[in-house]
């Protein structure tokens, strides 16, 4: 593997970590934090909406 093929990895994976620990550390957005009436996404992998969730 040459030289450049590993800082370009190592500039990878810097990237995704600092853009990561940015995600994380941001704030929700205002009216955002009481997602229980959320119906809108048709995203299945959401946690926030109560629809995807298997009733007990």
């Amino acid at each position: 593997m040459s030289l450049y093929a590993i800082v370009f990895l190592a500039i990878m994976i810097a990237i995704f970590i600092g853009t990561y620990l940015l995600n994380k550390n941001t704030p929700k957005p205002e009216g955002c934090e009481d997602m229980k009436e959320c119906g809108a996404c048709a995203n299945f992998a959401c946690t926030m909406n109560s629809h995807h969730k298997e009733e007990e």
